[in-house]
């Protein structure tokens, strides 16, 4: 049989101590949380006449990487260009908003549907 292997308290709390100094993997964020971030200041160089190709540009720039598509839906540019629009729909049971890219309906805009106290978006 083989003998189990025994460690030492000073090794257990030698690798308790490096386990708890790790990095976090996760400490960057995604590009959709990036864009959502810089929403505000990439609307205001809208504003000031720049358009999304040039703010891409600055944020490759600062080694931010995001593509225009992602910037387009997420600031809702996608309607202006023909593409589907993102309907922001109510909060879940759970509190997250509930955010669904849509085809646009051919009149009138998103619907709010309520059954058994859920609301959905048509």
């Amino acid at each position: 049989m083989a003998k189990a292997q025994r460690n030492s308290l000073e090794h257990i709390e030698q690798a308790r101590k490096n386990l708890r100094s790790l990095p976090d993997k996760k400490a960057g964020k995604t590009r959709a949380e990036t864009v959502e971030l810089l929403a505000g200041d990439i609307r205001k160089a809208i504003e000031q006449g720049y358009t999304l190709k040039e703010i891409r540009d600055v944020l490759a720039q600062s080694g931010v990487s995001v593509s225009l598509a992602r910037m387009q839906t997420l600031l809702g540019e996608g309607e202006k260009k023909g593409k589907p629009p993102v309907v922001d729909a109510v909060k879940d049971a759970t509190g997250s908003s509930l955010e669904k890219t849509a085809p646009a309906p051919q009149s009138g805009g998103p619907s709010l549907t309520r059954y058994e106290d859920k609301d959905f978006v048509l």
